[in-house]
């Protein structure tokens, strides 16, 4: 498989498209077991928080197989990675609409597939993405907004598909569509039209060992507890919106019903948390234009983290409609500190080790989801409700912001550094 040698202006349009299909995709593929749950619950007679444990070795895949995936992005190029990507995310979610009723193994194994190539895309498609980007900040606001997007429909469409079809439905039709995708790619860096380059030098930074270390050690720390701030936020907002909005869903399902439509609980929860991610989405997109590429990216960092704090109270303490806020405000927060890891990252590891470079960040980040995902579990069995999960997570936002004020200083977006020469485009290896 041949990728393409095209001007940097026509590669970073092509590749933003394919990236930021992808990105929604595995969000909406790898979060939406989470409201599919509450059906099988119902269908397979087994308690929510027993099902939920059967995605945690499928969380544990979907950072551990960062590190592989971005080697391998390294190795045979990101294209070629993302199309396995896609066909891999595609198979496995179709295999889960498949399995048995009642077969908790098979389903266990399944997931894992979703985990392990789900894990594929943060190893590879962001730092293609930047690579090929005329404006790093806007490019990761319009990819965060898709990727938010696909967090939106990951309560939408599994409560849609449920109520037109089945729970089998919500995973097999998500899955199709993730071929088709996948087809497509390979289609189109077969005929040349999708390709990779090197990462251009910015101005003011100098990629090497000592300074490299310093940003990715104190990343590792804040990207670890923010991941499972990220998990516990998509993993528990339903749990908590299905327990605290129960009352206003219940008087919303009478009055539709009084006109002749039916509606499923799941389907309301699954709206209450695709609200999350649809303004998360919106602000992403607009911090990426505005902030990000403006203003210096550790202050930026810092304060998100600090209000990640009042964040988890309001999940912890607050009503529905407060709770659902603080969900809101959570998710807003973390869209500015992920691009802001993402260009930092990109801009102290060589391009020559990207894959590798946000492999290991997704290792650190999406390895700590097991751990949200098994405290969701404990807590809510011990305790009946997740505040005492939100309380201790304002704690963990607090030890984040502390952390962060180690990043180095006045490193700011690309607004403000001089425009460095674009540099020539760089075939992906073939296959």
């Amino acid at each position: 498989m041949k990728s393409a040698v095209l001007p940097p202006a026509e590669l970073g349009p092509r590749v933003l498209v394919f990236s930021s299909i992808g990105h929604a995709l595995m969000h909406m593929m790898t979060a939406f077991y989470a409201v599919i749950v509450l059906t099988l619950a119902v269908t397979w007679k087994l308690p929510p928080e027993r099902l939920l444990e059967l995605y945690a070795p499928a969380s544990v895949l979907l950072g551990v197989m960062s590190l592989p995936a971005g080697w391998a992005s390294d190795r045979f190029g990101a294209p070629q990675m993302m199309v396995v990507m896609f066909l891999g995310l595609g198979l496995s979610s179709i295999a889960c609409g498949l399995v048995p009723t009642g077969d908790t193994v098979a389903l266990m194994l399944a997931l894992c597939g979703i985990g392990a190539f789900g894990a594929f895309y943060h190893a590879v498609g962001i730092g293609w993405i930047i690579r090929t980007a005329k404006e790093q900040g806007h490019a990761m606001g319009v990819n965060g907004l898709w990727g938010s997007a696909g967090l939106a429909l990951y309560g939408i469409v599994p409560g849609v598909l449920i109520s037109l079809a089945s729970w089998r439905a919500a995973f097999i039709v998500p899955g199709i569509v993730c071929l088709a995708v996948g087809v497509v790619l390979a289609v189109q860096i077969r005929q040349g039209k999708v390709g990779d380059r090197p990462m251009p030098v910015t101005a003011g930074v100098q990629p090497g060992r000592r300074e490299f270390w310093r940003v990715f050690s104190v990343l590792s720390v804040t990207m670890a507890l923010e991941g499972i701030i990220w998990s516990a936020v998509m993993f528990g907002a339903a749990l908590v919106f299905e327990t605290r909005l129960a009352g206003d869903i219940a008087r919303l399902r009478d009055g539709l019903a009084s006109w002749g439509l039916v509606t499923e609980t799941v389907l309301w929860v699954g709206v209450a948390t695709s609200m999350i991610y649809v303004v998360s989405g919106i602000a992403q997109y607009l911090m990426g234009r505005r902030i990000i590429d403006r203003y210096p990216l550790k202050a930026t960092y810092v304060t998100a983290s600090a209000l990640q704090v009042l964040a988890m109270v309001a999940l912890a303490m607050g009503n529905g409609y407060v709770a659902l806020v603080g969900a809101i405000f959570s998710a807003v927060l973390s869209a500015a500190s992920g691009p802001i890891e993402n260009i930092l990252i990109a801009r102290y590891t060589p391009s020559r080790y990207h894959g590798l470079g946000f492999g290991a960040k997704f290792v650190v980040a999406l390895g700590a989801s097991p751990v949200a995902i098994l405290l969701i579990a404990w807590i809510r069995e011990a305790t009946g409700s997740l505040e005492l999960l939100f309380l201790i997570l304002a704690g963990v936002a607090a030890a984040i912001t502390a952390v962060a004020l180690l990043l180095p200083s006045g490193e700011r977006g690309t607004d403000e550094a001089p425009k460095a020469a674009p540099a020539a485009i760089q075939p992906a290896p073939a296959e």
